[in-house]
């Protein structure tokens, strides 16, 4: 897989870019177009089709449903547990590449 392996806690190539389009829906931002449209194409094909098809949908429902970041001050949340702040944010859980999906 591309990117930070997930065991040592990092993020792959293809959750950054779904999170640029969830940026780009937030911010509006030229640069997270740019990474947006762009930073997919270094990935190998079945990843780049789990990205068109799984994460950019699930980044762009979560962008147009969830609080606009630039105003949550994070540093107030930090005793509460992720879920509950995930739920209160409306931000649902990313789907992982080794998930199965419908084609399975």
């Amino acid at each position: 897989s591309s990117g930070i392996n997930a065991e040592y806690g990092g993020v792959t190539v293809g959750e950054e870019v779904a999170l640029k389009w969830y940026e780009l829906l937030q911010t509006g931002l030229p640069m997270c177009a740019l990474s947006a449209l762009f930073g997919g194409l270094p990935l190998p094909l079945a990843e780049q089709r789990f990205l068109l098809t799984s994460q950019i949908p699930w980044a762009l429902a979560c962008g147009r449903a969830s609080q606009f970041f630039m105003n949550v001050y994070f540093e107030q949340h930090l005793e509460e547990g992720v879920n509950e702040v995930r739920r209160r944010l409306k931000i649902s859980l990313a789907p992982q590449i080794n998930q199965p999906t419908q084609e399975d």
